[in-house]
């Protein structure tokens, strides 16, 4: 590996319901005159999935469960928006302070089942997330690949926080074409390393997330030179089980 470089992916639109994001792409990286190779991996914030997938929700619709209200007298949160959050979540990890933490419907533990109120046009409404981001990534892997014949890894990534750490990070809640994770055995010292596992996609989702200035509007980052494993297995393998799981 010589070097990795991230490119800001510039003239995407925005987004409607029914848009064909893989077409978007495509049409942004012909205008940059930017061409792709076998091993380039592109990582997709996954607001602009979840818009085209129209995962909006309006709040008035929402039916409130006598479970929703008292939770929503406990926190200070809207009563709709808490009867969506349960609706999306397995379990509640935790509810105070007008937050919730909760394993989504995805697996991940995140803050209010990782629905977006944020950057949206629509008056009254939410955002889900994709329903299924691995197959979302594997399909604009595949259009891609149709129109360019260049098999290219796909990321989408959301910001999430991190338990005793101030501040959201990008993480990979889907991926096609790219091992997830990287196992070291050996150190360069040749010492054994136990549970020394890197979860790659999410640190590629990182770092594609600097790249993704929220008061600018940069959904979609190249990244070329890293010599990634190729592999069907997608970011599901990366979470905790609940025998694993020392936290919750």
């Amino acid at each position: 590996m010589k070097k990795v470089e991230l490119v800001p992916l510039q003239g995407i639109p925005k987004v409607k319901p029914g848009d064909n994001v893989s077409s978007f792409i495509i049409r942004a990286l012909r205008r940059k005159k930017i061409v792709l190779s076998d091993n380039d991996l592109i990582v997709i914030a996954h607001k602009i999935i979840s818009i085209s997938e129209n995962r909006f929700v309006s709040l008035s619709s929402v039916k409130v469960s006598k479970k929703a209200k008292l939770l929503s007298q406990k926190i200070g949160k809207p009563e709709e928006l808490c009867q969506l959050i349960l609706d999306n979540s397995r379990k509640v990890i935790k509810s105070t302070n007008d937050v919730i933490i909760t394993e989504n419907k995805l697996g991940v533990i995140t803050a209010n089942a990782g629905i977006d109120q944020s950057n949206i046009d629509k008056k009254d409404a939410v955002l889900l997330l994709p329903i299924n981001p691995n197959i979302s990534a594997r399909r604009i892997s595949k259009a891609i690949y149709k129109e360019t014949k260049k098999d290219i890894g796909i990321i989408i990534s959301d910001s999430i926080g991190r338990p005793w750490r101030l501040g959201l990070t990008q993480v990979s809640i889907g991926s096609y074409g790219i091992l997830p994770i990287k196992k070291y055995k050996k150190d360069i010292y040749k010492n054994s390393l136990y549970d020394t596992d890197i979860p790659i996609v999410d640190e590629i989702a990182s770092a594609a997330g600097i790249l993704m200035e929220k008061d600018i509007g940069i959904p979609v980052v190249l990244i070329k030179g890293y010599n990634y494993i190729k592999s069907n297995k997608n970011s599901n393998i990366l979470l905790r089980s609940d025998k694993n799981d020392i936290f919750k």
